[in-house]
């Protein structure tokens, strides 16, 4: 699905450097106000994205005008979440309640590694400012063609909180750094709802629909075998988080001999739990793409 999505933060380096340096002194509020005048603009102009958004409402049964302000509120919550993300990067800190992260806190301290699988919902990049441990590290699978400012920032600010990032390149490398990361006990992070230029797919349900959602994190999590974590940062309000983990894998699956059946599972699991974040926040939902169309 690369083909359609570019993966890459709208603006330029300079724009966004320009951007972090203001979030150093003004809240984040302020630039909400001033960015809620542009969502027209951007819903006109980025026509797919726009289109997206209103088949994601439609299928939930929306109808008429209603999904023109759905969509309306749907990226003007993305924009937040970006903008959240930059002031991230300026030094900016935010509260994150907690939703069943218990289990996955103890298990940063039990040996052997463990996966969390991360989806375009929320702003799960602000995980890597919550989950810290002087006994792993968590070694996150990233998109590579970002910009030089974000690329910077995120090592920048990911490094401190113990957090290492593997970008996905054509030479498939990324692929033996996971493998060594799981072998020496650390966290491997996957983004896990969308075909970035593979063909590999698992069926799943989602939303009372047949989708397709990338074979790789979950043939990796079947061939290792650890348990694997669903990991959702949610915007509650505008300084505030909600850090929801759900496990995935479970004792049916670890008794499956094959891999493939074994993957199918975990992907069913994971459609569901992410079927009720997205019932829950549907205007968190950020996959500006034909996603059923996969």
């Amino acid at each position: 699905m690369d083909r359609e999505w570019s993966g890459r933060t709208d603006g330029g380096t300079r724009m966004q450097r320009w951007l972090i340096s203001l979030l150093r002194w003004v809240d984040v509020r302020v630039v909400y106000f001033f960015m809620t005048f542009a969502i027209p603009f951007y819903m006109v102009f980025n026509r797919k994205g726009y289109c997206s958004m209103r088949d994601f409402f439609v299928r939930r049964g929306d109808r008429g005008w209603r999904v023109v302000w759905h969509v309306f509120r749907n990226h003007h919550t993305f924009g937040k979440v970006v903008v959240d993300r930059f002031a991230v990067y300026a030094g900016r800190t935010f509260r994150f309640e907690s939703d069943g992260r218990d289990e996955i806190d103890a298990r940063f301290l039990q040996p052997g590694g463990f996966l969390m699988l991360s989806s375009h919902t929320g702003n799960y990049e602000l995980a890597g400012c919550t989950f810290t441990s002087t006994e792993k590290r968590v070694h996150a699978l990233t998109f590579a063609g970002e910009t030089e400012a974000i690329m910077e920032n995120r090592v920048r600010t990911l490094g401190s909180h113990c957090t290492d990032l593997i970008p996905v390149k054509n030479d498939m490398s990324h692929i033996f750094m996971m493998n060594a990361a799981i072998d020496e006990g650390d966290v491997v992070s996957i983004p896990a709802d969308r075909l970035l230029g593979s063909s590999k797919s698992l069926p799943c349900r989602f939303m009372g629909y047949d989708v397709s959602l990338p074979a790789g994190p979950f043939v990796f999590a079947a061939q290792k075998d650890v348990p694997v974590f669903a990991v959702f940062v949610m915007k509650e309000k505008a300084t505030t988080y909600r850090v929801i983990v759900r496990r995935v894998d479970d004792e049916e699956s670890h008794a499956e001999t094959r891999i493939r059946s074994r993957a199918e599972m975990l992907a069913g699991r994971f459609a569901s739990i992410l079927d009720d974040i997205v019932e829950r926040y549907p205007y968190q939902w950020f996959n500006y793409f034909d996603f059923w169309k996969q």
